[in-house]
C-alpha cells in the first residue's frame, strides 16, 4: 500500500519485504518461508487526450509473493523474494512475475541481484507519490530488470545506494545495455533529502573502438518533512534530459495527513517539456481503513494533457477518477 508514511519509505532499507501480514514459517532452526500478497480493485474511469473515454472495473495488480531467508553465520543473511502476478476477477489466466530478488544483507549493508526497484524511484518520483492509482506524471526511467544493487549501512544518517543494470539486447545478442544510477539520502530526524541520477542506459556502438555511446540521463533531488505527527509535506524537482534537447522538468509538491482510519493526500506538479507547452497537473486522494489490512481509497487526477501539445500522445490519460479496494494478507 502507497499510503504509507514517504518518509518512513524514504529512510527505510532497501531489503525486501513481502507485505505487512506476510506469514513467516520458521522451517529450520536458521531457515525461513514466507507468503504474503495483496488484492487491488479498482472503479476507473479515464478521459482520453483523444476524447476516447472509458468506464472499467479491473484488476490493478493483485499479487502473491513468495519469499525465504537463511541465516548464514558471521552476521550475513541471505534472502529470496518473487511476487507474480494474478487477475482476480478472471478477465485472464495469466500468471507473470513481477519483481524478484536473491540478496545478502549483514553489516557491510544490503547486495540484491535480480529485477529489483529502481533506487532512483524510490528515493525521488516516490517522495511525492502518495497515490494509489492516480501519479502524476514522472521521468522515464531504467526498466528495472537485470539489476545489481547495493544498499549502504545508516552512517549516522546518511547512507546510499548504487544499481547498476546490465542487458544484451538484439537478435543475437549482439548490442549490450548498461545502465547506472546512484541515490544518496541524508536523514535529519524531522527532514530527510535525497538526491539521485539514472544513466538510463549506454548502448554498445559496436565499432572497432567498443566505445559506449551515452543516453539521456535523469537527475532528481527530493525533500520529506514531518512537520506534525500526522501530517507530512514532500517536494521534488527532477530532469529528465535529452539528446536532441528536448529536456523534461518536472517540479511537484506533495502532501499526507493521517485522520486516523485513513489519510487525505495530494500533490501539484509543474510540468515544463523544452519542446511543448508547460501544464499544471494536479491530484487528490483519500483512504479509509475498514478492517485490519482492508483499506478502500478515491482518487481524481489532471493530468492537462491535450493532443495539441506534440509533447501528448492520443493514448494518454488526460483525466482520471478511481474507487477501489485494497486488501493485503
Amino acid at each position: 500500500m502507497k499510503h504509507a508514511p514517504k518518509l518512513a519509505l524514504l529512510v527505510a532499507a532497501g531489503m525486501a519485504s513481502a507485505g505487512a501480514q506476510a506469514a513467516d514459517f520458521e522451517v529450520s532452526e536458521n531457515t525461513t518461508l514466507t507468503l504474503g500478497g495483496e488484492v487491488v480493485l479498482n472503479y476507473l474511469y479515464e478521459k482520453r487526450a483523444d476524447g476516447d473515454n472509458s468506464t472499467k472495473f479491473v484488476d490493478d495488480g493483485s499479487l502473491v509473493i513468495l519469499g525465504g531467508s537463511r541465516d548464514l553465520g558471521n552476521g550475513v543473511t541471505a534472502f529470496v523474494e518473487a511476487e507474480f502476478e494474478y487477475n482476480m476477477l478472471g478477465n485472464n489466466d495469466d500468471i507473470k512475475r513481477d519483481t524478484s530478488i536473491l540478496g545478502f544483507t549483514g553489516d557491510f549493508g544490503e547486495v540484491a541481484i535480480g529485477a529489483s526497484d529502481n533506487v532512483f524511484e524510490d528515493l525521488i518520483s516516490d517522495a511525492v507519490d502518495p497515490f494509489e492509482n492516480a501519479t502524476l506524471e514522472q521521468v522515464s526511467l531504467t526498466d528495472e530488470d537485470s539489476m545489481i544493487t547495493y544498499y549502504s549501512p545508516d552512517m549516522d544518517g546518511f547512507s546510499f545506494r548504487l544499481q547498476g543494470r546490465h542487458k544484451n539486447e538484439g537478435t543475437n545478442q549482439s548490442s549490450t545495455e548498461v545502465s547506472l544510477i546512484a541515490a544518496a539520502e541524508y536523514d535529519f530526524g524531522p527532514v530527510a533529502l535525497a538526491a539521485g541520477y539514472d544513466s538510463r542506459g549506454s548502448i554498445d556502438a559496436n565499432d572497432s573502438d567498443n566505445e559506449f555511446t551515452s543516453q539521456d540521463h535523469v537527475v532528481g533531488i527530493a525533500a520529506v518533512a514531518q512537520l506534525t505527527d500526522r501530517l507530512e509535506a514532500s517536494a521534488r524537482f527532477a530532469q529528465e534530459n535529452d539528446q536532441a534537447g528536448n529536456d523534461k522538468d518536472f517540479t511537484a509538491i506533495a502532501f499526507s495527513y493521517n485522520y486516523g482510519a485513513g489519510d487525505l493526500y495530494g500533490a501539484a506538479q509543474s510540468y515544463d517539456p523544452s519542446n511543448g507547452s508547460s501544464t499544471s497537473q494536479v491530484a487528490a486522494g483519500v483512504n479509509y481503513e475498514i478492517a485490519s489490512d482492508v483499506l478502500i481509497f478515491a482518487e481524481y487526477g489532471n493530468l492537462d494533457r491535450k493532443l495539441s501539445d506534440g509533447d501528448v500522445e492520443a493514448g494518454d490519460t488526460d483525466k482520471l477518477g478511481v474507487a477501489g479496494l485494497i486488501y493485503e494478507f
